[in-house]
């Protein structure tokens, strides 16, 4: 019996090891609705709840009740409007806020189009005709039942109005939203939703009728359950996922594309959503099918309708979505994650977080126990922000640089000049960047009255040397904030925070936070000449990447005086000024040289294919006395656009 304990138990133990080992790998995303999006702090909130869970993936709603939360070139163009015109939103990024937040904690996001094809609700800032902005300024959008109506209930004695699913210019609409959103945010994927029809009565506007004659040259049945129009219009839809995943992927191959369909068969029957053929014909890479149940039993059933159309190897793609808010016993979301387990499926999204907090103790200590990664994703691929403090024993600091305690301060204590105090005063960082690529600078500002307008921070990258003049002050952000995204070697690099003359300069804790946007690699060559200010520098920083923004500068000139930074695409050696010009200059920008000897010039590049592989060129000139004809040369520096 004894050694029958002993095996039963070694057994046991084994079995643990490998659920343990198993949940290594494994989606445990959760919704963030508008409610989660109204203030930083609130963000801030929520996801050091999550990642304190070990939660890794965060689906934050972006297109809500007919608006974008974030600000928009795409919706301003459909309807004049750029953004959700909530107070909590105007005059700020939610989306840029929370990528940020999450990114430096280690947590994925999925930038989440909760609205879908419905375009207005009428509670909402609708317009006259309750529509919403966008449909009121394209009304052939409207979507229209088989009796003329355009108006589908919320339940509450208001309605939603939809747009045509067959409509050209709204699939565009759609489209062009979620291209918007990969090229300009670091998000890790993006979800559409409510890609469905209300009812099966909808579907007799103009556009979709007229449709369906040319394909099939028979009007749309009366009969709004007929079989041939109910497979017409669910292909339409499917066709539409298609475009929409190879839009997203076009633009960047790496970003998740995923959807969270109503369950089978009634996703089909009612709404005309045939989400299996999404994953089949391979338009989806993940799918988190709502399997909203208050019981285990209701869950477990329901879980298995959803996995019968899939076929067994593509269940890997199913990580359903779990009801986690009141009237849903923690007891019974624990056995919902074992029942996904279970089966083997890739993870769980839960919604949503505002309904999970008192659930998430509970599933951290039974099945979140350890940090898991997401499902599909590389080894490392969103690694917390790499944090060194101004106390660390790396970090090297002069007298002139006093400690001490700002409300805000990362750790509670950082370093501060007084005023009379010189760039002779410093604190030098040393940061490691564990592999190549473009890396965010970012550092903690105290929440303190009378700081810096302008603190000298100068970093050492691929790039370069570049002088980042921070905002210091009270009207700027508290907390962490980004500074600038630089290309970096594999390796450890330097910043140095000065004093300045006349300004009280605070250094706390900094950081680098890996990017995933594409960008190629930038480099320096040549050597500048000794002006009266030191060896006039040329830095370029930012992202070498289609649709990025790449800033072109220079350093160590004289304060005040006329600079240019020469711009072009082929290097040279040609001798001038008594230097060497490195550069074949396209373009010539002048400017003044600043208070702190630098002058910055933004270089936009275009989203053309073609210039994919193309290297940008720049090398600054400075007018100084110490030069031999008066005029002081940079080193040169080059991007490749990638």
């Amino acid at each position: 019996m004894k050694h029958s304990s002993r095996f039963a138990a070694a057994l046991a133990f084994v079995a643990a090891l490998a659920t343990t080992l198993a949940a290594q790998v494994e989606m445990r995303g959760v919704w963030v609705a508008r409610d989660g999006l109204t203030s930083r702090a609130k963000i801030q909130s929520t996801l050091d709840q999550l990642v304190a869970a070990n939660c890794n993936c965060v689906c934050v709603n972006v297109w809500s009740r007919g608006y974008t939360i974030h600000p928009s070139s795409v919706l301003a163009a459909a309807c004049g409007v750029t953004q959700d015109p909530d107070p909590s939103y105007v005059g700020r990024d939610p989306l840029a806020e929370f990528v940020f937040e999450a990114h430096r904690r280690g947590i994925e996001v999925e930038a989440w189009f909760e609205y879908g094809f419905m375009f207005g609700w009428s509670g909402w800032y609708a317009g006259a005709n309750g529509r919403g902005p966008v449909l009121n300024a394209n009304p052939s959008w409207v979507a229209q039942d088989n009796v003329g109506n355009t108006q589908v209930s919320d339940g509450a004695g208001g309605f939603f109005t939809w747009a045509s699913h067959q409509h050209p210019a709204v699939r565009q609409f759609l489209i062009d939203l979620v291209v918007e959103v990969v090229r300009r945010y670091d998000v890790d994927g993006v979800q559409f939703d409510r890609c469905r029809y209300p009812s099966t009565s909808f579907g007799y506007d103009a556009t979709t009728s007229a449709a369906y004659l040319a394909a099939t040259g028979n009007n749309p049945p009366t009969n709004v359950n007929n079989a041939a129009w109910k497979r017409w219009r669910a292909d339409g839809l499917n066709a539409f996922h298609t475009s929409l995943y190879n839009a997203a992927k076009a633009v960047r191959s790496s970003v998740r594309v995923t959807d969270a369909p109503t369950v089978w068969p009634g996703s089909y029957d009612n709404f005309l959503q045939d989400w299996p053929q999404w994953v089949t014909a391979s338009s989806i890479d993940l799918i988190y099918p709502q399997v909203y149940r208050t019981t285990i039993a209701q869950y477990t059933t329901t879980l298995d309708q959803q996995l019968a159309p899939v076929p067994v190897p593509l269940r890997s793609k199913v990580a359903p979505g779990i009801r986690a808010i009141t009237g849903t016993p923690t007891s019974e979301v624990l056995g919902m994650v074992a029942a996904n387990r279970a089966r083997n499926l890739p993870g769980h999204v839960f919604w949503y977080a505002e309904g999970l907090y008192d659930d998430l103790p509970s599933l951290q200590s039974n099945y979140f126990q350890t940090a898991a990664a997401v499902p599909g994703q590389p080894a490392g691929w969103r690694p917390p922000m790499v944090v060194v403090e101004e106390n660390a024993p790396s970090t090297t600091f002069t007298p002139g640089f006093l400690p001490t305690s700002l409300a805000g301060s990362s750790g509670g204590t950082a370093r501060m000049t007084l005023p009379a105090s010189g760039s002779n005063e410093q604190v030098v960082y040393t940061l490691s960047a564990p592999s190549a690529g473009l890396w965010t600078l970012c550092t903690t500002v105290p929440n303190a009255s009378g700081l810096a307008t302008g603190a000298p921070f100068e970093f050492v990258h691929a790039g370069g040397t570049t002088v980042l003049a921070v905002d210091e002050s009270t009207a700027a952000p508290s907390g962490w904030r980004e500074l600038a995204t630089f290309w970096l070697p594999a390796g450890t690099t330097t910043l140095t925070v000065r004093g300045r003359s006349g300004q009280a300069v605070v250094a706390d804790a900094v950081g680098l936070l890996v990017s995933r946007l594409p960008g190629g690699a930038i480099g320096t060559f040549g050597s500048g000449m000794v002006g009266t200010a030191g060896v006039l520098g040329a830095s370029m920083y930012g992202r070498a990447g289609l649709g990025g923004v790449l800033q072109a500068q220079l350093h160590r000139a004289v304060p005040g005086s006329l600079v240019a930074m020469g711009l072009g695409f082929q290097g040279t050696a040609l001798p001038l000024f008594g230097g060497t010009l490195v550069v074949v200059p396209a373009v010539l920008v002048p400017g003044i040289a600043d208070a702190l000897g630098t002058f910055t010039t933004p270089v936009g590049i275009p989203w053309t294919a073609s210039l994919l592989g193309t290297g940008l060129w720049a090398q600054a000139l400075a007018f100084d006395a110490a030069g031999p004809e008066g005029v002081v040369l940079s080193n040169g520096v080059a991007a490749t656009i990638q």
